[in-house]
């Protein structure tokens, strides 16, 4: 996938979503967009991401969670590494 791709497709899901009046509104769009399995998984990696931000060990919270320390280091990675917005948004 090229750059100018993925910038432009970030950038268009980026404007929709800020274009999103209200909760409910948000809520009924994120339903009608993603299927039931998608939703648990974004609802499981913000859980996973709170647990990593709280200091729970990755261990710790691969086990609470169910899921494997691999997946765990990919998103600790991302909180030490990745955007600021992430750590802002959960924190």
């Amino acid at each position: 996938m090229s750059k100018g791709i993925y910038a432009s497709s970030l950038s268009q899901i980026s404007d929709l979503l800020y274009s999103i009046k209200n909760e409910e509104q948000m809520a009924w769009f994120l339903e009608d967009i993603l299927t039931p399995q998608e939703v648990v998984e974004i609802a499981e990696r913000i859980d996973l991401c709170r647990q990593l931000l709280q200091g729970k060990t990755q261990r710790v919270v691969a086990q609470e969670l169910g899921i494997s320390v691999t997946t765990v280091n990919r998103w600790a990675r991302i909180l030490k590494f990745g955007t600021w917005a992430t750590k802002e948004i959960l924190a």
